[in-house]
């Protein structure tokens, strides 16, 4: 990871020059982009040395995508010399990889469809780009990289659903990939992918989870983004969506890239090794500043507001399109997550998996049921949208644990975040109230590695008691969303 960290910050830095360079024509930008392209050659060059395996692969290829578009972008600052080196790390890599990774049957086969597949042949498809007409490798690298596109990248890389089955995050860098490559493929090859494959473009996991707008700085878990990580809130799928408005005039996904605050800029991540401090970086600024189309209107039009996504067993609730309104997240394996007033103010420490899910809206009220594989154990959320309230029932018997977001006040069994979001426990009782009892431990490799948290905070834990029945009744009530991006 300290590898891999290192290699996704310093293409992150140099794509973000080059862009700025590019994007305003100042000099001092293309020049360092220049001095990053070069470095990043020079220091990661011995890549075509080493045995190579899909791990590495992971790394490496961003590792060609990042220099293909920092040089490429600032090719007019590269002295002759300078390009011939640039090209030549490139193909040494390049051709590497092609012949014992990309041409393999593992790996051009159907089976090699989800996000390491995406990431990989996008990032290899860019390099080929950038060097297409000038190195004679780089004709083959592309033809085969979209023959994969069109054979498995597209029709395969989402569920039907539109989920990604690895999880949302994946979603998102499954567009992102997508999108770099299929842009670049058309502004440089004239090949547009956009037509023809625009049923499997769907950014329906997108419209269903974002829940409020994003300021600038670290995030946390779920706190614009719900069921998601902190590296996967609305800077991650910003981008992605200001392209999807661009390009399939989708009014409410451009609604909802704006909420991000944070627009052009470097992400950084609170992902950070432990003993060399490589810390994960995202350029995606440049991106969202040639994606935006100012001729989109930026307003919400879809008249869906419930989604459910079996593949992945998850389902969302919405109440509006406003920013910070209400909304409601329930999966099979994280647990329910509820968004108010612009905070996460309920996420579930499951004790109980709820695999079992049934939707119902009329518009007015959307109820979502969930049940156990067996048994009677049951939850139901019923969103009551004209009135602004949302009802949880769930029915175990085990105490129930959860911890919130923002700056709430408890009374008994009433918690409110100023004087627009209450939550208040009908069925059931409070025992235990802790306002810094949680506290997110980042990890990385499945927990085997923790990370060196630049941003870690504590969180309010709640524990409710069951009431008669083992029964758990919370009720949330919301004024106006109040949360303007």
């Amino acid at each position: 990871y300290d590898r891999f960290y290192a290699i996704m910050h310093d293409l992150a830095v140099t794509e973000h020059l080059a862009f700025a360079y590019a994007l305003s024509g100042d000099r001092r930008f293309g020049e360092r982009a220049r001095d990053w392209v070069l470095a990043s050659c020079r220091v990661w060059k011995h890549e075509a040395d080493g045995k190579l395996d899909g791990g590495k692969a992971y790394a490496v290829c961003r590792l060609l995508k990042g220099v293909a578009t920092g040089y490429d972008l600032a090719w007019d600052c590269f002295s002759p010399a300078e390009r011939n080196e640039v090209e030549e790390t490139l193909v040494r890599i390049g051709q590497m990889y092609w012949t014992d990774y990309f041409s393999t049957a593992a790996i051009a086969g159907p089976q090699f469809h989800t996000h390491h597949a995406i990431v990989e042949w996008a990032s290899f498809g860019i390099a080929a780009l950038a060097l297409l007409g000038d190195r004679g490798e780089a004709s083959a690298w592309l033809e085969a990289t979209v023959k994969k596109f069109e054979d498995h990248l597209l029709p395969m890389g989402l569920a039907e659903d539109g989920s990604q089955i690895e999880g949302a995050t994946f979603w998102a860098s499954t567009m992102q990939y997508r999108l770099m490559f299929m842009d670049a493929l058309r502004r440089a090859a004239g090949k547009d992918l956009f037509t023809d494959y625009a049923k499997f473009m769907s950014a329906d996991l997108a419209l269903a989870a974002i829940a409020c707008g994003k300021k600038s700085g670290y995030s946390q878990s779920h706190e614009t983004v719900v069921l998601e990580p902190s590296y996967g809130q609305l800077d991650y799928y910003a981008p992605v969506l200001l392209m999807m408005a661009r390009e399939y005039r989708r009014s409410t996904c451009q609604h909802l890239a704006l909420w991000d605050g944070s627009l052009g800029s470097l992400q950084r991540t609170r992902y950070v090794t432990p003993t060399l401090k490589e810390q994960l970086l995202f350029s995606f600024g440049g991106y969202a500043f040639v994606w935006y189309d100012p001729s989109v209107a930026a307003k919400a039009d879809e008249t869906r507001r419930s989604y459910c996504f079996s593949a992945v067993g998850e389902c969302y609730l919405r109440r509006s399109w406003e920013a910070g309104d209400l909304v409601a997240a329930a999966s099979a394996a994280q647990g329910v997550v509820l968004h108010a007033g612009g905070q996460a103010i309920l996420i579930e420490i499951p004790s109980v998996q709820f695999p079992r899910q049934r939707l119902h809206d009329d518009g007015d009220c959307a109820v979502l049921e969930l049940l156990a594989a067996e048994g009677p154990q049951s939850m139901t959320l019923r969103l009551a949208r004209p009135a602004g309230k949302l009802e949880l029932r769930r029915k175990a018997s085990q105490v129930w644990e959860w911890w919130c977001q923002g700056t709430p006040r408890r009374e008994g069994n009433v918690v409110s975040w100023g004087d627009r979001v209450k939550l208040t426990v009908v069925q059931g009782t409070i025992e235990r109230w802790e306002p810094e009892g949680r506290a997110e431990a980042l990890s990385t490799a499945f927990g085997k590695l923790p990370m060196a948290d630049p941003a870690s905070r504590r969180f309010p834990l709640a524990a409710i008691r069951p009431g008669d029945g083992d029964e758990i009744r919370v009720e949330v009530e919301q004024g106006s969303p109040g949360d303007k991006p």
